[in-house]
């Protein structure tokens, strides 16, 4: 239950602050009084989208701040509870919105998002406006209305898990079948490059040792006298190093007979000696290998333009070439896994899709019958709203059995049917409801909805459109109706709805100096009078009006006590 609402700084309030009553509460007031604009505020408290603009002129922020009392088993218990908020029997929350655009919430002065007070703030507060009217006449919400009437929020989920897996299985299925088409549409070409390298007959690091084998078969001439050019300066040659080697021994020989402690410096001459003939020996070798072979030549610049050729389609080298080549052949072996892939996903979607209209089923049949208790419930609203002979139906659009509609809400597509008049045929609420009607026809369903677990506080703006007189009285008389199992607070223009009002708020404009600004305020017995007078009256208020205005203040008396005592009964 909302127990206080204060808002600063918010379009033409400056400072307001109102306390709430149980039961029925009604705001009244001259048309641009700030009746709206105090709607608007509680909607910032529910999470809606807030505008810079709507800041008062001169102030730097606005501000919105309400008191909740919570009810021992009100289901946002396990929201506060999930985000850490301490909660003890009340919520405090506050909104506040700066000239940049920043918005900050406060859950019991515990920061929040926005998110957060969205999913909070529709268990405790609902608001009933021109927005709902709306609501009202498109069909696809009607589904929803049906639904939290018959409580079938669980059945709905299931409904909707299956229906989220199947489409992802579908997603799925139809991805494989995409890349199907595509290795089919090449699968020649694949084919083709599969047998291009294969008839290559790729070896690991060919093309390197190929290039080194060309440079040795292009410089042969060069190579091989380099190699003989070596071993005779080393051997061959008079004067070549190994001749000279002696002289050294000698030397040496003579440097360890004064000196002993230099004999090894003979060893390694000796090594010295070793290594050069192994050097001699191993060019000999080389020498011999090197031939010019101008066919070989030629059969390597061969290969090596086959590879270059390749190399411009699967890789820069040889080793690229060959992992390209496995990346084909896991290529064209996926199609079998694939195919095996998708013959277990039809099997899956189809397991999934008997299931899925197996539960949709029973849910739709859970609506038909629903359907037909919120018909005898509506019409039974309606007659107390002086629409006896009107009739309204939750009317279910005809499908095929073979080809059912998929979505997340099951199979059904609900749109509400409606007759005025006795003698016309059932219609779309949309196309043949007028204003009066509609915001009845709301009413009646709010009446019901109320009843199974609807938020604590209920708020009605301008429920009374388009309607007025009698009409308006048996709304007036509903909405006390109402008020016995929640908080209504209703914004209204017409006496015969507010003097059904338990506690009755005017809103009033007011200019001091150069600012305009909204005041509120409760009255008691004798101000009630007179504000239904007005509310009766023109411009001047008449003797008549009074006395009215009276009359409808006993006449709501009269009612309440009634349906007080029908209550402890």
């Amino acid at each position: 239950m909302l127990t206080s609402l204060a808002v600063h700084n918010y379009a033409i309030i400056r400072d307001l602050e109102i306390s709430f009553h149980p039961g029925f509460n009604v705001l009244s007031g001259e048309t641009g009084a700030g009746k709206s604009i105090l709607v608007g505020a509680l909607n910032l408290i529910l999470g809606a989208r807030a505008s810079s603009e709507m800041i008062r002129t001169g102030a730097a922020e606005a501000g919105v701040e309400a008191v909740v009392a919570l009810p021992s088993d009100c289901p946002c218990a396990r929201y506060l509870e999930q985000w850490g908020i301490e909660c003890a029997g009340e919520l405090l929350i506050r909104r506040s919105i700066t000239r940049s655009g920043r918005n900050r919430v406060f859950i019991n002065d515990q920061t929040a998002s926005l998110q957060q007070l969205q999913q909070l703030s529709p268990l405790l507060i609902s608001i009933c406006g021109q927005h709902e009217h709306q609501v009202l006449l498109d069909p696809e919400t009607h589904l929803g209305l049906l639904d939290a009437f018959a409580h079938l929020e669980d059945d709905c989920s299931q409904v909707g898990s299956l229906y989220d897996s199947w489409r992802e299985l579908g997603e799925k299925l139809a991805h494989l079948r995409r890349e199907r088409q595509q290795r089919e549409s090449r699968s020649d070409f694949l084919k083709f490059q599969i047998r291009e390298l294969e008839t290559a007959k790729l070896l690991p690091n060919e093309d390197a040792e190929l290039q080194r084998e060309r440079d040795i078969l292009r410089n042969a001439e060069t190579l091989s006298h380099a190699s003989k050019k070596a071993v005779s300066i080393i051997y061959a040659d008079k004067g070549a190093v190994l001749e000279r080697l002696s002289e050294v021994e000698k030397e040496l020989g003579s440097i360890a007979g004064f000196d002993p402690s230099q004999s090894g410096l003979g060893e390694y001459l000796k090594q010295a000696r070793i290594n050069l003939e192994e050097l001699v020996h191993g060019l000999r070798l080389y020498g011999e290998r090197i031939v010019f072979d101008p066919l070989r030549l030629a059969a390597v610049e061969e290969r090596l333009a086959l590879l270059g050729k390749l190399g411009k389609k699967y890789g820069s080298s040889v080793n690229e070439m060959l992992e390209k080549l496995c990346e084909l052949r896991k290529t064209a072996g996926e199609g079998e896994e694939s195919s095996l892939r998708e013959e277990e996903l039809v099997a899956e979607i189809a397991s999934l899709r008997a299931l899925y209209l197996e539960r949709a089923g029973v849910l739709s049949q859970k609506r038909r019958q629903a359907s037909e208790m919120l018909s005898i419930e509506v019409c039974r609203n309606l007659a107390d709203l002086d629409m006896a002979r009107a009739r309204f139906r939750a009317g279910f659009s005809d499908q095929k059995p073979d080809e059912p509609l998929f979505s997340a809400t099951g199979i059904d597509i609900v749109e509400f049917l409606f007759s005025a008049n006795p003698g016309e045929e059932l219609k779309p609420l949309a196309k043949v409801a007028s204003g009066g009607e509609l915001s009845r026809v709301l009413l009646a369903l709010k009446g019901i909805l109320g009843k199974k677990g609807e938020a604590e506080t209920l708020i009605f703006d301008e429920v009374d459109a388009g309607i007025g007189g009698r009409a308006a009285e048996l709304v007036g008389i509903q909405l006390s109706g109402l008020a016995l199992r929640h908080q209504v607070i209703c914004i209204t223009h017409l006496p015969q709805i507010a003097c059904y009002g338990k506690y009755h708020f005017v809103v009033k404009k007011q200019a001091e100096g150069n600012e305009t600004h909204s005041s509120i305020r409760m009255l008691d017995e004798s101000e009630r009078s007179e504000e239904l007078a007005r509310m009766l009256g023109g411009v001047a208020i008449s003797s008549k009006a009074r006395e009215h205005a009276k009359e409808l203040l006993q006449r709501g008396k009269k009612k309440e006590f009634g349906q007080q005592t029908a209550l402890k009964r």
